[in-house]
């Protein structure tokens, strides 16, 4: 994964200002030689991921920083992510950080479909892992485009019909032409189709991939953890289901992920350290190689300016009363304390590490778990069976896949507490918060519910539900250059 290729060389401003979707470089370099060989195809797809983990993206933008703090996970008195955190969108302060999302996004998506395209004029005749590599690429351009969703259109429940006819632009093509917006259903529909087109191609990961990780596997097809794989295409089918509303669809690809039998929960004695700047052995589904990790710019932060403070109340969130010897192993295992200029303040290890550390900023990898970021994790396929079957009306099997997690964290089934009671959606959306702080996913969670936020902070204001604070703006470019 520490391959550099001529792609990421090509810097944003030699793109043209027809549109600010027209992300076509300049040059052609990559075009023709560069896909004439699997290694050019597979160095194009590297290019891919690492564009992935840069700060604009995944590295930190659209994963520890931007959907944390909306969610009031964390604060901040960092430059102007106070305005972020109070919804003052409008901000020039904050829009570069949305831009700056929108323009890298879109840019890696370019990359995909410049690889999709030549792939398209060859086979498995040209090509060994020719499948793997269209699945990738399908995959990947549907993950990108659902996040851009999730960041910047209304969700499918919104009562804005003229909003929901224009959510954000489905680029399929590598040329100069202006992609027109796409509804919210229509970038729903092109999403589940490409990944169900993923899921087909990468059917080879039910052998490539083993059901016991150990890490230092080499090659393409070593690593499948680290590639959008076949169980990172039914994950994010799950996902994408579960966001939309289709508890049903969302279910049959949930299950498809757990009864792979692939993925299991790390110990609860392993819970301190199965995350920390890793993707985890046992429970990512897929993750996102980063020898630089992101922690590591989140981790200085923390140090000097505050980025990644917890809220007052966070571990209200966590409290349990359970019989003797059942605790939530999270909340020991998850958070510390970083005594910054003599004052103790509370911080995520989950996602950084030992802030005391000053020799761990810049890591390189030596075997065992790889670096890098978890994009999707088994416990979420557990909350999707939860949820969907208590939406059915099958309370014992909701409670079942939520235990499951309940169990693998350390705190007492609900099945065997006193007086038994059904679990509810709240139980379900309570355990999620838990689980995924610090990942970029609670947002999410909250916007499709249309639920209200209560302000960190001295205020501590409940600010209601609304398309007002669960879409960020679009970038004032991207609105100039279009016709129309």
């Amino acid at each position: 994964m520490k391959k550099i290729i001529i792609l990421l060389c090509i810097p944003f401003f030699f793109l043209r200002c027809d549109s600010f979707l027209d992300v076509n470089p300049d040059s052609e370099v990559v075009n023709d030689d560069m896909f004439n060989s699997a290694s050019g195809v597979e160095d194009a797809l590297y290019g891919v991921y690492m564009t992935m983990v840069t700060k604009d993206m995944y590295g930190r933008l659209m994963f520890t920083t931007i959907p944390e703090i909306l969610a009031q996970n964390f604060t901040s008195t960092y430059q102007y992510l106070p305005y972020l955190g109070r919804f003052e969108y409008e901000r020039s302060e904050t829009r570069n950080m949305y831009k700056n999302i929108w323009k890298t996004s879109y840019l890696a998506i370019s990359y995909l479909n410049n690889i999709i395209n030549n792939l398209e004029s060859k086979s498995e005749k040209d090509f060994r892992h020719y499948n793997l590599y269209m699945g990738e690429a399908l995959g990947l351009r549907a993950v990108i485009h659902f996040d851009l969703l999730r960041f910047f259109a209304v969700h499918v429940t919104s009562t804005d019909e003229a909003a929901k006819a224009r959510a954000i632009p489905y680029v399929t093509e590598y040329d100069f032409k202006v992609t027109p917006y796409s509804s919210v259903e229509g970038i729903y529909s092109k999403v589940i189709a490409e990944l169900k087109r993923a899921e087909v191609y990468l059917s080879e990961d039910e052998v490539l991939m083993p059901a016991e990780r150990v890490g230092n596997e080499k090659g393409f097809t070593g690593a499948r953890v680290l590639h959008f794989n076949l169980y990172g295409a039914q994950a994010t089918l799950a996902r994408v289901y579960w966001m939309k509303g289709d508890l049903d669809s969302a279910r049959i690809y949930a299950d498809k992920v757990i009864r792979s039998n692939k993925f299991r929960f790390a110990s609860k004695t392993s819970l301190n350290t199965f995350m920390q700047k890793t993707v985890s052995m046992e429970e990512t589904i897929w993750g996102l190689y980063n020898a630089e990790v992101y922690s590591d710019w989140l981790t200085q932060h923390v140090r000097r300016q505050g980025l990644g403070d917890l809220t007052t109340d966070f571990k209200s969130i966590y409290a349990y009363e359970g019989p003797t010897g059942k605790k939530d192993y999270r909340l020991d295992n998850w958070f510390g304390i970083y005594n910054r200029s003599g004052t103790p303040v509370d911080i995520l290890v989950k996602v950084m590490g030992n802030v005391s550390d000053t020799t761990s900023l810049t890591t390189g990898y030596n075997g065992g778990p790889y670096l890098g970021t978890s994009m999707i994790r088994i416990p979420e396929m557990y909350y999707i069976m939860s949820e969907a079957l208590l939406a059915t009306g099958n309370a014992e099997g909701a409670m079942e896949y939520l235990d499951a997690v309940v169990d693998a964290r350390g705190m007492e089934k609900f099945a065997d507490r006193t007086p038994l009671v059904d679990i509810t959606l709240s139980d379900i959306m309570a355990e999620r918060r838990k689980e995924f702080i610090g990942e970029g996913q609670w947002w999410f969670c909250l916007k499709r519910l249309n639920s209200p936020v209560k302000l960190s902070g001295a205020t501590g204001a409940t600010i209601p539900g609304s398309d007002k604070i669960y879409v960020l703006p679009l970038p004032v470019e991207e609105e100039d250059y279009r016709p129309e």
